[in-house]
């Protein structure tokens, strides 16, 4: 049960870096959330035919606007980090990086058609200037923060603005009263 604990509560942050996390976790999980609201009204067809099976699609979806949801409340925020982390990284796999679509794709000084310009002598797999994709954005940059978001969520936690934290104080004082919480739960017990 420990092991279990230390993965499933948040980590005791001080103020400053819950009100940081709290920002962030508003901000992207909104972001995360519109993103994923859209494919939820077709929900396993919104790929388009394809090799994707309608299930998976409908689990990406769903882990887009549910993840969404619970960063933006913090909660569930380990399996909520981990469904939005893959869900990006089968993205970036299976649509970006077969379509040759930069990391960045720069609107500024660019093309409107095409693959786009390469930019300031930098490798075109990195960025490339205009141009259009024939699916999606045109570049990785966006799934990349989202996994960046995911990892950072994942290693630090939601911090203690969260519904995470307030489960985990209010459960854990429970079992810790029940003799039931070992080291690991009581030491991560949010204050």
């Amino acid at each position: 049960m420990d092991r279990m604990l230390r993965v499933l509560l948040p980590r005791a942050l001080d103020r400053s870096t819950s009100t940081g996390l709290l920002f962030a976790r508003l901000v992207a999980g909104t972001a995360m959330a519109l993103h994923g609201a859209p494919k939820m009204m077709a929900a396993t067809s919104w790929m388009g035919p394809g090799p994707v099976p309608g299930w998976l699609q409908a689990l990406a979806a769903f882990a887009e606007l549910g993840g969404g949801i619970a960063w933006i409340l913090g909660l569930a925020t380990p399996l909520a980090s981990a469904g939005i982390g893959v869900t990006m990284i089968v993205g970036i796999a299976i649509a970006h990086v077969p379509a040759g679509e930069p990391f960045i794709r720069l609107t500024v000084q660019g093309v409107d058609a095409g693959p786009g310009l390469p930019f300031g002598g930098l490798p075109t797999w990195l960025v490339r200037a205009g141009g259009r994709s024939a699916m999606g954005s045109g570049s990785s940059e966006l799934a990349s923060l989202f996994i960046a978001f995911a990892v950072l969520l994942l290693g630090a936690g939601p911090g203690r603005f969260s519904l995470d934290a307030l489960l985990a104080r209010r459960f854990g004082r429970r079992l810790a009263a029940d003799g039931e919480l070992g080291h690991a739960g009581e030491a991560a017990l949010v204050r």
